[in-house]
This record gives C-alpha cells, structure tokens and sequence, in this order.
C-alpha cells in the first residue's frame, strides 16, 4: 500500500503544550516518523503560534476561523490548504471545511453537556452546533476512554462500530529524578511567596483553575486539616473561579501559615517534570475528565494520587491512586490528611503507580491511529 496522505489539525499544538495541545504535538511527533504516513499538519488561524509551541512544517495562513466557514462555498477548504488528501483529522472544537476527504474527528469529552456552570453561558450550544454535523459525517470517531465512548453514544453523536476508544499517552514525561530537580521546585516556591522549602510535605494540585477540576473544595479541606503541609497551585488562572482567586491571593499574604499556599502560574515543560517528581502528592479531584492526562503523569512520576472515583482517572489509575467522591467533602477531607498523615502510604502508591502506568505509551496511540485512519479509507 502506498502511503497514506493525512492531513491534522495542528492548531491546538501551536496555542498550548497541554490538553489537546499535549495529545496533538505527541501525535505529529510520531506519525511523522512512519513510513507508511504522509503528514499534513494544518494551521490556518488569525491567531500567532506562540513562541514555545513551534511545530515543523504546518502550513498556517492567517485566516480566522469564522471567515474560513464563509469561505467555502468559494472552494476554501483543508485540501486547498494542503491538497489532495486520503484522510483528515479533526482535533479540536473548531472545525476546518473539508469538502470530499473521508473524515476523522477527536471526541476528547462532552462534560459540557453535564454541568452549565462548568463553562460559560451558551457554551454547549455553541460547541454542539458545530460538533454534531461534524460527528454525523466522521467516518471514525476517536475518544479517550471508556466513558467518553459512552457518552458519544449516549447523545446519540455515534453508533458503536464509529467509535474507537484510544487511551493517551504519558512517556512524553521522564519519571527519573534529574540533578536539577530541587533547585528548579525551590526557585518556584520562592516565586510563588512560600520561601524555602520547610521539609513539610509538598502537594502539587496541576491544571487550568476552573469550577469543573473541585479547587475550592480542596483548598478548603486542606485549610481545615492539621498536618503541616504546602499546597501548591500550577497552572493558569482559568474562569468562574473569582472567590478561589480572592482567597489564593489573601492566604499568600500569610506567610506564617503552617499550611502554606501558593500560585505557581504556568510553568515551562521542565519545570512542570521537576514538580511532579518532587512532590510529595499530587491532588486532582476533578468532577469529570475526558481522560485525565495529570494524573498519568504524576502516575509517570511515581507519585501518590489523590483523585475521584467514578472518572477516567480512577479507572486508568485503579488500585495505584487513591480515589474518592469529590462531593463527599468529608472523604476528600480524611483522604489528603491520611495521605499527608502516612509517607509510607504515599510510598506504596507511587511505587505502585509506576508500574500501573507504563504502558500508556504514545507510540501505542499513534499506532491505533493509523489503524483508524486506514479503517475510515475502507
């Protein structure tokens, strides 16, 4: 067989390394080293790349989003973009016009459809006006995990045998501790107005602030606690968490704390590693997650995982993360203290954790991709 001509949507590499980002760049990464693959990378937006998300060979003409839906009845598509393709693959939310080639589209998660005040008003509506036709004409439809696959079917989005669940990766990420590590997490400690490190164990809550990933619970549960302990943030500042904001930055005028908190912001790559294989815990407890790409990095990292029950993270994660429901306030509670209570714990579950999580490879991914894009050709 010749080789198969795929045009991606690149776009969410060029604008964040995390998220779709992360799942998007691993992807390009190794498709463009087959041999039986012809990458296309896709990148028409009005928005710039930023400077620390480079991807080699996309082609990206600055033409907005909106203006490319308006364009193509006169003939603008992927394939006047890219030209002649066997197969496109949609992944992200924003849908570039695709006029003859078979189509694949990336599901990462419809927790949309779940809680309104998890996103801004109208959100849902906006997203499921483009998603659904798109879904309709997908000849294969990519997700996460188990769950997502279930919700697709569940909206109605796709009938089982469209469906392919393909979990993430996680190796993008080195688990072994580096020479640099504690230099790198003190510098970041003292940035975030926690000063040196005091010995007390360190507890790394990763990801955008919003209402969907539970912060303000744990942040209220861990205040409550008795342990001597640091909590901090990595991330950027997300939406409707204006009360969490307010309170992160009065505790980071307490420096006497004895439970100390703090806001590291968006790191760079190697700074996001050292943490998390510096930290002492990692807390996730987020409501719902496509898939929960975090935790398996932690996981990665060996660390302990503090996470909730019923998502895709306790099911990847299973016996090697300790998962509770994140509405039981009083077991979120009693989980973080036994934890920050018990390093021998903490040392089982990272132990744990690393063996469990060794085979989400990204080089398993990108191979079920292939399978997919030659199954949407036949």
């Amino acid at each position: 067989m010749s080789r198969l001509i795929l045009g991606m949507d690149a776009r969410p590499a060029l604008f964040g390394r995390t998220g779709f980002g992360r799942v998007v760049r691993e992807s390009m990464r190794l498709l463009a080293t087959r041999t039986d693959v012809e990458l296309k990378p896709f990148g028409a937006a009005w928005q710039r790349a930023r400077p620390d998300c480079h991807v080699r060979g996309v082609r990206s003409p600055r033409i907005p989003a909106r203006l490319q839906k308006w364009l193509e009845p006169l003939g603008f598509g992927v394939e006047a973009v890219l030209g002649p393709l066997d197969v496109y693959h949609h992944t992200d939310l924003v849908y570039a016009p695709v006029s003859r080639t078979p189509e694949v589209l990336t599901i990462y998660d419809l927790v949309f459809l779940e809680e309104s005040v998890w996103h801004e008003a109208g959100f849902a509506k906006r997203v499921m006006t483009r998603l659904a036709p798109r879904a309709k004409v997908a000849r294969q439809i990519v997700v996460p995990s188990v769950r997502v696959a279930e919700d697709v079917m569940r909206h109605g989005l796709a009938t089982p045998e469209r469906v392919v669940v393909n979990p993430l990766g996680a190796d993008h990420i080195d688990g072994t501790a580096q020479p640099g590590d504690c230099a790198r997490v003190e510098k970041l400690l003292e940035g975030a107005g926690l000063g040196s490190s005091r010995g007390d164990p360190l507890v790394l809550v990763p990801g955008t602030r919003e209402p969907r990933k539970n912060q303000q619970a744990l942040l209220n549960m861990f205040l409550a606690g008795t342990t001597p302990a640091t909590l901090l943030f990595v991330g950027p500042r997300g939406w409707g968490c204006e009360k969490l904001e307010t309170q992160l930055g009065l505790l980071s005028r307490e420096p006497g704390s004895r439970r100390r908190v703090g806001v590291a912001g968006e790191v760079n790559e190697e700074d996001l590693a050292a943490l998390l294989r510096v930290a002492d815990l990692v807390a996730y407890p987020s409501f719902a997650e496509g898939f929960g790409l975090p935790v398996a990095e932690a996981m990665r990292c060996g660390r302990a995982v503090l996470t909730s029950e019923g998502t895709p993270m306790a099911d990847f994660g299973g016996e090697a993360v300790l998962a509770v429901n994140p509405r039981d306030h009083s077991a979120l509670s009693d989980a973080l203290e036994s934890l920050l209570r018990e390093p021998s714990l903490r040392v089982d579950l990272g132990q744990a954790a690393v063996k469990h999580i060794a085979q989400a490879r990204w080089e398993a991914h990108t191979e079920t991709l292939v399978d997919v894009y030659k199954a949407a050709l036949s």
